[in-house]
């Protein structure tokens, strides 16, 4: 056989080795991915922050599963868990029978700190925002919560917050926001640099009073001391500051912000102890 011929036999043959890889791979990249029981998942977004959900509580009596990814098992029933919290870091989105349905990839974990097991589940049943059985949850994150109610309710309920309880009945007048707190984890306060007037994006005449503020990071200042001295430690470093009761008495046209973890903690860079006091500004 002449080398011209045995070069375009193997240039054939190189070619047909290639065609076919080639489409191997695009058969792999196209295929789609369909489980034993139809559901293909067909797209997949990443969470860039984990976002806090709870069964809905139309759904709290009935039977609410977490499925594994190809949605062929069920790992476990989410009720039989009625404390426990659930964060999201996935968002699937799976087609069967002709419709397409929203799921979330989740993990949770009880009071206890024991984990529960990842899946996914059918957005439909969950809502967002913590447990709210706060008689069993402690030092929850502030940037978790999705309202005041929320909030109030936790600073009510959680054992861990028995000092902060404490606190602002030294503020009668004065409700408590946690939009304020948020802010103020949130975003710099800004000073207006003809009136000296410090502000948040949704309030203003921002008062922080740093010698207050110190005694509620147990970080940083006496993690032994009991709630009652460290309330009288704050009530001193009020009066030193202008704030007496009398003072304190007035400030209903003021709202306030608290945050407090009742054992020594590394808090985040956005969570801020202590209090705040500001007007809402009027939108």
């Amino acid at each position: 056989m002449k080398s011209g011929d045995i070069y375009m036999k193997f240039k054939s043959l190189f070619s047909m080795i290639v065609a076919g890889t080639a489409l191997g791979i695009g058969m792999t990249m196209t295929m789609p991915s369909v489980s034993a029981n139809g559901y293909q998942r067909i797209k997949t977004s990443w969470e860039s922050s984990p976002t806090w959900f709870q069964v809905k509580s139309q759904y709290k009596h009935k039977k609410v599963y977490m499925w594994n990814s190809n949605h062929t098992k069920k790992i476990l029933q989410l009720n039989n868990y009625p404390n426990s919290n659930r964060n999201r870091n996935h968002t699937y989105t799976y087609k069967h029978n002709g419709k397409l349905s929203v799921y979330y990839g989740i993990n949770g974990w009880t009071p206890k700190n024991h984990y529960t097991r990842k899946g996914i589940v059918w957005g439909g049943y969950l809502r967002p925002g913590y447990n709210t059985n706060y008689k069993v949850w402690n030092n929850l994150q502030l940037g978790r919560f999705s309202n005041n109610q929320e909030y109030a309710k936790y600073i009510q309920e959680s054992p861990s917050q028995r000092f902060s309880k404490k606190v602002l009945k030294l503020f009668p007048n004065t409700p408590l926001s946690w939009r304020l707190s948020s802010e103020w984890s949130a975003f710099p306060i800004q000073t207006d640099p003809t009136t000296g007037i410090k502000s948040l994006p949704s309030f203003t005449d921002v008062i922080v009073l740093q010698s207050v503020n110190k005694y509620f990071d147990r970080a940083f200042y006496k993690n032994n001391i009991s709630d009652s001295q460290r309330l009288n430690l704050v009530k001193k470093a009020l009066d030193k500051a202008g704030y007496d009761q009398a003072k304190r008495n007035t400030l209903s046209d003021y709202q306030i912000g608290i945050f407090y973890y009742d054992k020594h903690h590394q808090e985040a860079a956005d969570e801020y102890p202590g209090i705040i006091l500001a007007k809402p500004i009027q939108k």
